[in-house]
């Protein structure tokens, strides 16, 4: 299990190390709320803005240049600004069956 899912994921913590990927894996299945929703449609819309450009020649060299340029740019802007609500999703889904496990 990658470390990073521990500090992202405090609540993975709670389940048995064998049952870990399978929690993970029930935990991607949560379906996005509203709110998640909402936000990652507004972070997808700002990034959008953020990343327009025009360019002045309209060769197809130029043009494929910058559109390289643009997706290396918009790639990680992607990932920080709907990375936060996926995490969101997935420890709501972790936090759910640790409830679903308590009830008897």
């Amino acid at each position: 299990m990658n470390r990073l899912w521990y500090v992202l994921l405090p609540e993975l913590r709670r389940f048995p190390e064998g049952e870990q990927d399978q929690v993970l894996k029930a935990a991607r299945e949560t379906p996005l709320d509203f709110i998640e929703l909402a936000s990652m449609a507004l972070g997808f819309v700002a990034v959008t803005a953020l990343t327009r450009y025009s360019l002045p020649d309209s060769a197809m060299s130029t043009r494929f240049g910058a559109m390289l340029l643009n997706f290396a740019v918009a790639l990680p802007l992607l990932a920080v600004a709907l990375g936060p609500f996926h995490v969101r999703r997935l420890r709501r889904g972790l936090r759910h069956q640790l409830e679903t496990r308590r009830r008897p």
